[in-house]
């Protein structure tokens, strides 16, 4: 019997070749959209899904709870990023770059944490988990992702029968926001690297992304 996964943001650029990646290897995936579905298979399930409030969360987990409740991995890779200049920040801008970078992570892994066989979690951070430093434009988005480190630390410690991670990806090829100096990867690259974390089933905080090691020519 396949075991099910349920990926968040999964018609995005790194969403797809996570969705690819998993249904390679015969997981049930639950791929959720907010507005562009990919192809259903067999054993790819598309849930459509509004995580821009607390109850539109609610919803959605109310609304699918029968597939959810199989659910043993989850993959937290929603989290849209909105630019704005660091000085122009609100209390309310970050209010709502929490709303969309956090609350979604913390009730949907309480409610898979709750009512299904869950095993694993990997909370996808950004490039600069962890670091200190000046942000220009995505200060909040930056302020929220550190709390998945926090929060992914806190989890890890008081659900012992769960692994839980936190992944900071590379920038991907034919993003829309590509910082200076970026490290650039394919996301089929990064989505390996993932799968490989996740099959291991064991807690963990991947901060860099590294190239695999060139194969040796005879």
């Amino acid at each position: 019997m396949s075991e099910t996964i349920l990926i968040t943001g999964a018609s995005g650029l790194l969403g797809r070749a996570l969705v690819a990646r998993f249904a390679q290897e015969d997981f049930q995936v639950l791929a959720h959209c907010r507005l562009r579905p990919g192809k259903e298979t067999d054993n790819v399930h598309w849930l459509a899904g509004d995580f821009s409030t607390v109850e539109s969360t609610a919803d959605f987990l109310i609304e699918h709870e029968k597939k959810l409740k199989e659910c043993r991995y989850l993959i937290n890779n929603y989290g849209p990023i909105i630019l704005r200049p660091t000085v122009d920040v609100t209390g309310k801008d970050l209010l709502a770059d929490f709303l969309q970078q956090v609350v979604p992570v913390v009730d949907i892994s309480r409610f898979l944490i709750a009512r299904a066989p869950l095993q694993a979690v990997l909370n996808i951070g950004f490039e600069y988990t962890g670091e200190i430093r000046a942000y220009k434009k995505i200060l909040g988005y930056a302020m929220a992702k550190n709390a998945l480190l926090l929060l992914t630390r806190s989890w890890a410690a008081s659900y012992p029968g769960v692994c839980f991670n936190l992944f900071s990806p590379p920038s991907l090829e034919k993003a829309e926001v590509l910082p200076k100096q970026a490290h650039i990867v394919a996301p089929e690259l990064v989505a390996e690297r993932i799968f490989r974390i996740m099959a291991r089933c064991s807690s963990g905080f991947h901060y860099r992304y590294t190239d695999p090691p060139a194969t040796a020519k005879n």
